[in-house]
């Protein structure tokens, strides 16, 4: 379903944060947008997957994911296989870019959600509000958006960039594969079957492309992984964690985790920001 509200240049300046359309359960084409579009929008993975090219950046959007786009920036996406679905949402209004930066959502980006449902009850209120059209239906779903982005802002963590300075198939499949794979135990000759390249071709490559070598990388995928889980899974012990995102023992897992981000797994889950 499809769902949008017209404004006018006197509700525009009135209200700082406007809600402008939402899709629920959309079967997502491929789109691309060489100069972007011309609103905020936030797209959330409900089944499939989708691959999203952001500038020089390439990334993975899996479901309870999300994908925060600013105005104007070129992007493209599509499919993974088979039938990819989403919700998403656009909006605009003045005070835009000023709250967002407030929030700590400074640009485009894939974004994993701690608490995917709190995200789904906001897009259900929209979809209520725009259902009944009731009069202030527009400040209503203003300010729905305004508490979803607030509640986004303390369960949302960015995923990893993966910038690359060519614009290769290669680059791009190296990285998805890592993404893919991250919670395996992925060795440079495993890597090397899968490409039918040398290793040290491929180390060499990546390297050139990324700016770092792909065991860095994989590292920093999997920490990101295991934050998520830290905070989202708090009954789950260090070993699971560590076994979950392709760490070989709790005690190699944790001191990762320290080297990466300054403060242990346990420091974190208690409320760290490392």
């Amino acid at each position: 379903m499809y769902y949008s509200l017209n404004i006018n240049k006197r509700q525009y300046q009135k209200i700082p944060l406007i809600f402008r359309s939402l899709g629920i359960d959309h079967r997502q084409e491929e789109l691309d947008r060489p100069n972007g579009f011309p609103l905020w929008q936030i797209l959330y993975c409900v089944s499939g997957s989708g691959k999203f090219y952001l500038d020089n950046s390439l990334g993975l959007l899996q479901p309870g994911q999300i994908v925060l786009l600013y105005p104007d920036e070129a992007h493209r996406y599509h499919s993974v296989e088979g039938e990819w679905i989403v919700h998403f949402l656009c909006f605009d209004g003045g005070l835009c870019k000023e709250l967002l930066f407030t929030l700590g959502m400074t640009r485009s980006g894939i974004y994993s959600l701690s608490s995917p449902d709190q995200f789904l009850r906001h897009t259900n209120a929209l979809e209520e509000l725009m259902k009944q059209r009731k009069p202030g239906c527009r400040t209503e779903c203003s300010k729905v958006l305004y508490a979803l982005l607030l509640d986004l802002a303390e369960s949302m963590t960015r995923l990893p960039d993966s910038r690359l300075t060519e614009n290769t198939d290669l680059g791009r499949e190296m990285i998805l594969y890592l993404e893919d794979h991250f919670s395996e135990d992925i060795s440079m000759d495993d890597l090397s079957k899968q490409f039918s390249r040398t290793p040290e071709y491929l180390c060499s490559f990546f390297k050139a492309s990324t700016g770092e070598t792909v065991m860095k990388y994989l590292r920093r995928v999997r920490i990101h992984h295991a934050k998520v889980l830290l905070m989202s899974s708090q009954d789950a012990c260090m070993q699971k964690i560590a076994e979950a995102c392709g760490f070989s023992s709790s005690s190699y897992f944790c001191k990762v985790f320290r080297e990466t981000t300054g403060m242990t797994p346990q420091s974190f889950r208690m409320g760290g920001t490392g």
